[in-house]
């Protein structure tokens, strides 16, 4: 099985996985097992209300998402399934619980709230996208006083411990109160009867059982991280900011991991520094554990250092990072490998100082080699990594430098255009170390078909992969014989209970 915060392939005997996930996770408070026949029954129920609910509310929503819904009901769907990884820098090992809900038919409608909630975030001033984005963010800050200093905070299991009640008055309170921010045709009834249903429906299996999540964010389900950032995002906004915008002087979130700044402003900063900690405490469960007032700290793939009112960066590694990359031996395209180049290279030139991006892509290139890339092969990929990143920097300069465009004039020559819509040619070709390449396929395209067909947006080449070792070893679906299986197992655990109890 793979292990968390991908350190490497880990192997654990089946019965004592099965005892562990029935167990520790599955036979507590938080689930409800369901009998086979009851649990098929609900989940074809659930089914009939979603499709009913769709078709009650198909003439607020676009076209567009009209054929998402109509061609997705459509396909085949599969129950979610349940899992766990092992996080083996925990000692003693815990696990983490996983639910795959790829391909069912609860992420039909899961995946259009995600959609949706994107119109949101904008609503949400904490809202984080990524590393890049708190970069630019901490760049356009002016110089910070002396006192200032820098905190983080952790939320301890949140999807845990958003209760569904908790977040569906949060996602009302948004839409009634800042709805000049919100779209006008934002399909409100729609969007709210379909999430409390999602998050309160999650039937999943494991192995040959059947349960029902409890508490909490429906796991596993596509919307989830915009669903925790907004619902923790409105407590944030309405009260926490406002509140303490004389001592916060920076605060953004990145899902469950907070970055801040705060400035002493009172007398009883000491007070105002629990006061601001327990509200942050006061929306659901969710608990937050928040770092120390510091000069340093790390956040996200980051360290951040704060110096006579200036932010320095560097990149943050951690100490058990095994730095599994691509190995040359992989049946990837070429392009994957191209990829990871070029995307580490531009990550460590943002986030370094000079000397620090030498020292990284030192140690960059040791670790590919040590994955069996020649040193040939990885000064190629380099120097064309290097070519991109400078031509980045040149585009960069010259947009700074470039005349902004008259409106009226490009409305003229939008007027003169004859537009229609693109129409581009797809090819889905799964790829093989020694079959066809990507390069000869478009160039028969552009001998034979190009300027010729019908196809104004040109072509495009999916890839796909076939299957690999960890697809075939790491199986998220269990294949127990019988007398092995999960409900034989739970069987015995829960008549040894019941003998126990009594």
């Amino acid at each position: 099985m793979p292990s968390d915060k991908n350190l490497g392939p880990a192997v654990m005997n089946r019965d004592a996985y099965i005892e562990k996930v029935l167990t520790e996770h599955l036979l507590t408070d938080s689930y409800e097992f369901l009998p086979t026949e009851k649990a098929v029954q609900m989940l074809q129920n659930n089914r009939n209300h979603l499709q009913q609910l769709y078709r009650s509310n198909k003439n607020h929503l676009k076209k567009a998402e009209q054929e998402y819904f109509e061609r997705s009901f459509t396909d085949r769907h599969r129950t979610p399934l349940f899992y766990i990884i092992p996080k083996v820098q925990k000692q003693p090992v815990k696990f983490r619980p996983v639910v795959s809900c790829v391909g069912s038919f609860n992420a039909v409608f899961s995946t259009w709230l995600d959609y949706t909630m994107k119109k949101l975030l904008k609503t949400i001033p904490s809202y984080l996208r990524d590393s890049n984005h708190i970069l630019q963010e901490l760049q356009n800050l002016p110089h910070l006083p002396p006192k200032a200093r820098i905190f983080t905070a952790d939320a301890t299991a949140m999807y845990t411990n958003i209760d569904t009640a908790t977040a569906i008055e949060a996602f009302t309170f948004l839409l009634d109160h800042y709805a000049d921010e919100i779209p006008n045709n934002f399909p409100r009834a729609f969007f709210l009867e379909t999430l409390q249903f999602i998050m309160e429906n999650n039937i999943f299996q494991f192995d040959d059982t059947y349960w029902l999540q409890l508490t909490g964010t429906a796991m596993g389900t596509p919307t989830a991280c915009l669903y925790a950032t907004i619902a923790f995002g409105i407590l944030e906004r309405h009260t926490i900011l406002p509140r303490f915008s004389h001592s916060l002087l920076f605060y953004k979130r990145f899902i469950d991991d907070v970055f801040g700044i705060w400035n002493p402003s009172t007398t009883n900063d000491d007070e105002e520094w629990k006061a601001f900690q327990q509200e942050m405490n006061s929306f659901s469960q969710l608990q937050w554990v928040v770092s120390q007032r510091e000069e340093t700290a790390n956040f996200l793939d980051l360290t951040i250092t704060l110096q006579s009112g200036k932010f320095t960066t560097s990149t943050f590694q951690k100490p058990m990072n095994l730095y599994l990359y691509i190995p040359s031996i992989s049946a990837h395209p070429e392009s994957c490998f191209k990829g990871l180049i070029v995307g580490n290279f531009l990550r460590f030139y943002k986030q370094n100082t000079p000397a620090n991006f030498k020292q990284l892509l030192q140690n960059f290139a040791l670790h590919l080699h040590q994955r069996g890339h020649s040193f040939e092969t990885i000064k190629l990929q380099f120097t064309r990594a290097a070519s991109i990143l400078d031509k980045k920097r040149l585009l960069k300069s010259s947009l700074l430098h470039e005349q902004p465009v008259n409106d009226d004039d490009a409305n003229d020559d939008d007027a003169n255009t004859t537009c229609r819509p693109a129409r581009t040619l797809y090819i889905h070709w799964q790829y093989q170390p020694n079959g066809i390449k990507k390069e000869t396929i478009r160039a028969i395209y552009n001998k034979t078909l190009k300027g010729r067909d019908n196809f104004n947006g040109g072509m495009t080449i999916a890839l796909s992969r076939p299957k690999n070792l960890r697809d075939l070893l790491t199986r998220t679906k269990l294949n127990q014989p019988p007398g092995k299986r999960a409900s034989d197992q739970l069987s015995t655990i829960t008549q040894t209970r019941t003998i126990a109890d009594c």
